[in-house]
């Protein structure tokens, strides 16, 4: 498991505020458009802007705005590895509880999107740790699935739903399975495990996989959360 080796800082935000950062991915025309020849209806126009453009009459444009902003927005021919980059990757080193997630409609790449952010997140953290070795850290892993408020452990072979607790610090999975990562190849075989899992044990499509990976050092406790859908043609959310 490697990344570029920088010496990233872990980020503390300047106050408790909540921050949300939204980010907007245009996907490309599929092989069914290409072959009607169809034309995109969205282009950005740099990195915070994307245009909507259509056939409607003047009248009708009236109605609605042509132009939508975001905090950041990447065209259709952009990378995973630039979507995180500059969409996720700062919530990898976040000290306070953090969750990626994807929205949109059927097929608008959610799945594909998500689960390199996934994995490039995953590592990051890890080399970090590794990186840092005058800090001590522990590094724990767990993975659900959730689908119609069913909850199920995906580093389990029981398929039974789990209970959620209230707890004073937020919600609690009772009997979540929680391995601690001794190695990169431990993390990768976890991963690997986790979307085996999810295949066999035949969970709907459009139920949202969820992968915790916790980092402590001391007595700072950081926790990321990244969610995928199983890769299909028929998931309309995330």
């Amino acid at each position: 498991m490697g990344t570029d080796g920088g010496d990233e800082q872990m980020q503390e935000p300047a106050n408790c505020e909540e921050r949300i950062f939204v980010s907007v991915r245009l996907r490309p025309l599929n092989g069914k458009e290409i072959a009607r020849h169809d034309v995109s209806d969205w282009e950005c126009i740099n990195d915070n802007t994307i245009i909507y453009r259509n056939s409607l009459s003047v009248s009708e444009r009236s109605l609605y705005p042509t132009a939508y902003t975001f905090d950041r927005d990447f065209s259709s021919d952009c990378p995973n590895q630039q979507v995180y980059e500059a969409g996720a990757k700062e919530v990898a080193l976040s000290v306070v509880s953090a969750c990626v997630f994807a929205y949109g409609q059927t097929s608008s790449g959610k799945t594909y999107t998500m689960t390199r952010i996934t994995e490039y997140a995953m590592t990051y953290i890890y080399d970090y740790s590794q990186r840092h070795k005058e800090r001590e850290f522990i590094l724990k892993f767990s993975a659900l699935d959730i689908y119609n408020e069913s909850v199920r452990d995906l580093l389990s072979a029981d398929s039974t739903p789990l209970r959620l607790l209230d707890d004073p610090e937020g919600t609690v999975v009772e009997k979540l399975t929680e391995e601690t990562l001794q190695t990169g190849v431990i993390l990768k075989s976890l991963y690997l495990c986790v979307k085996v899992r999810k295949c066999l044990n035949k969970f709907p499509f459009n139920s949202i996989m969820t992968v915790y990976l916790s980092m402590s050092r001391c007595i700072l406790a950081t926790q990321r959360q990244i969610g995928e859908t199983s890769l299909n043609e028929t998931s309309s959310r995330y």
